[in-house]
């Protein structure tokens, strides 16, 4: 049986925190890996919170989960045993960076989301990949079981847990559980490309303008994006394969660097959670693999910056409101445009 190196993490959303009773990735029947513990798990979705601390990295592929969970959020225990795409996690641990020769990913991460749902990701550095959204059944678990070690009952447990996060605990109080709906709709995929296009933009007409033939030697020239998805995922690879149609979730953070001779730019967007969540079901509605542009419009000498969407058949790409995203630009690593929306951190660009 063929081993890989990767390690075992798991993963709940930072407002939403579980805890395992156990999680098994399962090689064989007798055989597998465990997740390990993490009182509780909660960190940015599709992260990696607990990791290995013995210097075995050396496994077989998985094909099976076998877990129970806790949802700390809604008090209530989960189960699961479905069969996992061991061909397809096969052939992406295989895969390699091309300037370094390393595999591509270091960790199978397994995500726990409210109401029973399941998310398998592999994760490395430079690109993640989703690989499966499950659905867990409710489950009985006799809490003495659960947490032999303490005298509290399982409701102050619950509340003790959730204390110890601030900001879960302040978000249940206030807004309660998420809708039913929130992962599934985080986790769906959609088909797209990412097409930047440089050109003039004219305000009194209001519209883009190509680079003429003598204006060739100024026009930008374009040289990588890299995208953070909600789905948990993202791509830092600049290997051109996110400027190819391809199956993705909706996108959060982008980054788009390119240069004019010797000047170095790169523009950082953020993409608010529901407003891009609104205008990609608005658009794509029941049809997720519909071929889209995502259309990333620059002028660089005027500050102007567009996002857009475009399918064939519409008369004019669909331009996403300014209020759907922040945008900040550097020249040369020095910050050189704003937009009047932005509020990050400072280094809140290092991603």
């Amino acid at each position: 049986m063929a081993k890989h190196a990767y390690s075992l993490s798991g993963n709940a959303p930072k407002l939403f925190p579980s805890e395992t009773f156990f999680g098994n990735l399962m090689w064989s029947e007798d055989d597998g890996i465990s997740i390990p513990y993490c009182c509780p798990f909660a960190d940015e979705w599709g992260k990696p919170v607990s990791m290995h601390i013995d210097d075995e990295k050396d496994f077989p592929v998985p094909s099976e989960i076998d877990m129970i969970w806790l949802s700390l959020v809604e008090n209530k225990f989960y189960s699961i045993e479905e069969d996992l795409p061991k061909d397809v996690i096969e052939q992406l641990l295989q895969e390699t960076d091309e300037t370094d020769g390393q595999p591509l990913y270091n960790y199978i991460i397994v995500g726990m989301a409210p109401y029973g749902r399941v998310a398998l990701w592999l994760h490395g550095d430079k690109r993640a990949k989703l690989l499966a959204w499950m659905k867990a059944e409710e489950t009985d678990v006799d809490f003495e079981d659960f947490c032999p070690s303490t005298n509290l009952s399982r409701n102050e447990y619950v509340e003790m847990m959730l204390k110890s996060s601030d900001e879960a605990y302040a978000n249940l109080a206030t807004k309660g559980l998420p809708p039913r709906d929130l992962f599934d709709n985080y986790m769906k995929q959609f088909t797209y490309r990412y097409l930047p296009m440089f050109g003039h933009w004219d305000e009194e007409e209001g519209k883009w303008l190509q680079y003429t033939e003598e204006e060739q030697e100024m026009k930008p020239v374009f040289d990588f994006i890299e995208e953070t998805l909600y789905d948990g995922t993202h791509d830092k690879l600049h290997d051109g394969g996110l400027l190819n149609y391809h199956e993705a979730g909706k996108p959060k953070k982008l980054a788009v660097k390119w240069h004019i001779k010797k000047s170095e730019y790169t523009a950082y967007f953020w993409l608010e959670d529901e407003a891009i969540r609104a205008i990609f079901d608005r658009f794509y509605g029941a049809h997720a693999d519909t071929k889209t542009d995502f259309i990333i419009y620059i002028d660089p000498i005027k500050n102007k910056y567009q996002l857009a969407l475009y399918r064939y058949g519409l008369r004019e790409p669909q331009i996403i409101n300014e209020e759907a995203y922040q945008l900040i630009v550097f020249k040369n690593k020095f910050e050189y445009f704003r937009s009047e929306n932005y509020d990050q951190p400072r280094g809140a660009w290092i991603w």
